[in-house]
């Protein structure tokens, strides 16, 4: 027999947006996605219309990410989150919350 508060979370989760069940997927994900060298520095929020928006925190990585890893970032992105709910990844630079 298992306890209410075991149960609860799972019961509630099938309530949820799917919009939000997509961005919390995302989150989860994100350190495994970026890597442990860019996920510190990063954000990711995704826009309903299946762009990614990454947030950096310094200029001169959200450069070197729009430059050299773009693709890799998108790729990995639509292999945890599929193909047709990321269609597109940005770089801005701003601060984490």
């Amino acid at each position: 027999m298992q306890l209410l508060k075991e149960i609860l979370p799972g019961v509630f989760s099938g309530f949820q947006n799917p919009e939000n069940q997509k961005r919390n997927r995302l989150m989860e994900n994100w350190p495994a996605i970026a890597g442990a060298r860019i996920a510190p520095h990063t954000k990711p929020s995704l826009l309903r219309d299946g762009r990614l928006v990454v947030w950096v925190d310094e200029s001169a990585l959200a450069y070197e990410l729009s430059q050299k890893h773009r693709q890799s970032l998108l790729k990995r992105t639509q292999a945890v989150m599929g193909e047709e709910n990321i269609t597109s990844v940005r770089f801005r630079v701003g601060q984490l919350r």
